[in-house]
This record gives structure tokens, C-alpha cells and sequence, in this order.
């Protein structure tokens, strides 16, 4: 009898287990930049393979468009705009990618060819006024208008960099939803970022296939687990060399349908719109951040002045993730030392500016969504 009562209570309690594995929830978005590529050879030119395969499974993408791109040769035939407009109607989400994906301050370089950053120039470390930043984001949603009739509330980062006067203009064009591979924050009191978490996709090929197919379930599992919600990052590979017989579409297909099997009703998919809108409510605004008691201490450097090396301090009382920026006078980031996680306590972070003249910086530490700057001196 107790045998019995003993392998009755152990098939409970495996049922009990089996039905909390199966309630873990995942929320998934899928972001896909750079539409479409210029290149004009490589055919089919289309959004709409990839759309009604991740559609046909309960899908959505969040499309990062460059506005430019409506009007290069490769797609003055309309077609593009035409896609775009009906993948709007169905569900899918038009999102702000820059304007042409170009520096203007670098463009003639190699590394500005391969990074295209629009709203800080990271080749010479200078920033964009606000004038010029508005006017990249008006002429970009001027483009949305005419070729789409569609405003956009999302931006994503061409070249993954901005810096503190984007963030106001996109509060200034109510461009709420904001895209980028930091924490998930306010920027502003209205603009939230999403982040992404990872891209799989990158120059795939079969050799690496199913490597990164693994990885990435893998990745998203422990992500659900932990979050709840996982951000997936794609290229457009539809115009793309190297990405033969629509091989990101298979493993696209394939990830779906294990993330289908495995999570069943408890997948839900969103758009990043929808995905700030279902998360930014666990954060406080900017506004609110400023208002309570901040959870670290940014010391002075030491030595101050320095020349050329000194160490920046903080306290942390609580585990957190940690952004440390240096800037000039104007105000342009000159070194972006740190941007991870530590645990509660005393941290120190050496910094050298062998590279930099005499004169006064500022030093910055973000965590938790609160900000403290404090300025140091070197004297060579």
C-alpha cells in the first residue's frame, strides 16, 4: 500500500511538473533591418516570402526601413512601397531606420561604408547637431509619407549609435519606440527602448546552420525563463550575396516551428511597437528615475588632473548594469569604457587618454536608469 501511495504521489508531482514547464510564456519579436539592400542583380526583390512564412506561423515582423531606399534605383518601380504598405495592413510593423544609412561625415571611408552610423559619426567622434538630426528624421518621415501614407512610431539606430539629442528628436517627432542592443529603459520621458538580444543570421551558412539554429533556441529558452521576452535581430537577406536558395528563410521556418511545438498557446508574437507598449510599464520615465535616491556613487578619478592614466570609482549597492562614457568640452563621446553588468560593491575602471589633448572631460555613469556625470582634468 505504501509503494502504491509513494508512485501515485511521484506521477503527481511529474504532472505537476509537466504542466509548469508547459505554462512558461514567451513573448518574440522578430526584427529584420536594412530594407531592402541596393543591390539590383540578385533576385527576387521581395519582403514577401519571408513575411508569409513567419505570418503563416503566427507571426510578426517589425521591418526596419530605410527611408532612402524608396527612392534608389533599385525601387522606383514602386514595388517595394507597395509591399510595405500591405504588410502594414496586415499586421506587421514599418519601422524608421535612419534616412540613407550613410555618414555624412565619413562616407568616403571604408569603416563608414560598413557601419553607415547617421547620428553620431564614430570614425571621428563627432556629433550631430540637433538641427542636422531633425533634419535627417523629417526628410525620412517626409519619404514614409509620400511613398507609404504611413507614420511611423518606432526608430531603429542606423550603425547601432545615437547619443542624447536623438533621443529628444525623436520625443520631438513622437517616435516612442525606440530599437537598440542596451538595456531596456526610458531615453526619455516618452521614448523606451526595446532591446534586441541577439542575431543568428549573419553571413549564414550551412555549415554553420544549424550551430546557430541550436544557439539560438537555446538562447531564447533561457531567455523566457528569465524575462519572458526575447528580441530576435535579422538583415535583409532577401537581396543579399552569399545567402543561397533562401537558406535564413529555411532556418527562419525551422525556429518558428520548434518555438511553436515548444511553447504551443504560450507564445505570443509582437511587433517592437507592441512590445514596448507590453513592458514599459515595469520601468520608471526619466522623470521619475530623477526623483528617487540613486542606488550607486560615482567618486573622483584618481589621480585628477591625471596624465595620461587614471582610475574612475563607483559603489554599487545593488547588482545592476552599468554604462560609463567619457566626453570633451563639446559634449562628443571620446571613450565608451564600459556597458555590462557588476555585482553589488566597490568597482574600479582604469582609463588612459594617451590619444587625447590637454583639457577638461566629463565622465558619466548610467545605472538603473539614473545618470551622475562628474569632470576630471588632463594636463600632458
Amino acid at each position: 500500500m505504501f509503494k502504491k501511495t509513494a508512485l501515485l504521489l511521484i506521477i503527481a508531482f511529474c504532472q505537476v511538473s509537466l504542466t509548469f514547464a508547459q505554462t512558461e510564456s514567451l513573448k518574440f519579436i522578430i526584427r529584420v533591418d536594412d530594407i531592402l539592400n541596393r543591390n539590383t542583380t540578385i533576385l527576387p526583390r521581395s519582403i514577401v516570402p519571408f513575411q508569409d512564412s513567419v505570418e503563416s506561423r503566427g507571426g510578426k515582423v517589425t521591418w526596419g526601413v530605410i527611408p532612402h531606399r524608396l527612392i534608389e534605383t533599385a525601387n522606383v518601380d514602386g514595388v517595394l512601397a507597395e509591399e510595405l504598405k500591405a504588410t502594414i495592413t496586415r499586421g506587421h510593423e514599418v519601422s524608421v531606420h535612419g534616412f540613407d544609412h550613410i555618414c555624412n561625415r565619413c562616407e568616403s571611408t571604408p569603416r563608414a561604408a560598413f557601419w553607415g552610423h547617421e547620428m553620431y559619426c564614430t570614425t571621428h567622434n563627432e556629433a550631430f547637431t540637433k538641427a542636422e538630426q531633425t533634419a535627417l528624421i523629417q526628410d525620412g518621415l517626409a519619404l514614409f509619407a509620400e511613398h507609404l501614407d504611413f507614420v511611423p512610431t518606432s526608430f531603429i539606430p542606423p550603425g547601432h549609435v545615437t547619443d542624447a539629442t536623438t533621443f529628444e528628436v525623436l520625443s520631438d517627432f513622437n517616435l516612442t519606440s525606440f530599437s537598440d542592443d542596451t538595456e531596456a529603459q526610458f531615453m526619455t520621458n516618452n521614448v523606451f527602448n526595446f532591446p534586441i538580444n541577439e542575431e543568428y543570421t549573419w553571413a549564414l551558412s550551412q555549415e554553420m546552420y544549424q550551430q546557430n539554429l541550436d544557439s539560438a533556441l537555446a538562447d531564447i529558452k533561457m531567455a523566457a525563463s528569465e524575462t519572458g521576452i526575447y528580441g530576435l535581430m535579422l538583415h535583409d537577406h532577401f537581396t543579399r550575396s552569399g545567402y543561397s536558395n533562401g537558406i535564413v528563410l529555411d532556418w527562419m521556418v525551422e525556429l518558428m516551428d520548434s518555438l511553436n511545438h515548444y511553447y504551443g498557446d504560450n507564445i505570443e508574437y509582437l511587433t517592437l511597437s507592441e512590445a514596448v507598449e507590453s513592458i514599459k510599464g515595469q520601468f520608471v520615465s526619466v522623470e521619475e528615475a530623477s526623483e528617487e535616491i540613486a542606488d550607486f556613487q560615482l567618486h573622483q578619478n584618481y589621480p585628477n588632473p591625471f596624465n595620461p592614466a587614471t582610475t574612475i570609482s563607483f559603489t554599487l549597492e545593488k547588482a545592476s548594469r552599468v554604462k560609463l562614457l567619457v566626453f570633451d568640452i563639446q559634449g562628443r563621446v571620446v571613450s565608451a569604457l564600459i556597458n555590462q553588468s557588476f555585482s553589488a560593491g566597490n568597482h574600479q575602471i582604469p582609463f588612459n587618454a594617451g590619444n587625447l589633448p590637454s583639457g577638461q572631460y566629463f565622465y558619466s555613469l548610467t545605472a538603473g536608469g539614473q545618470t551622475t556625470t562628474k569632470s576630471m582634468t588632463l594636463i600632458k
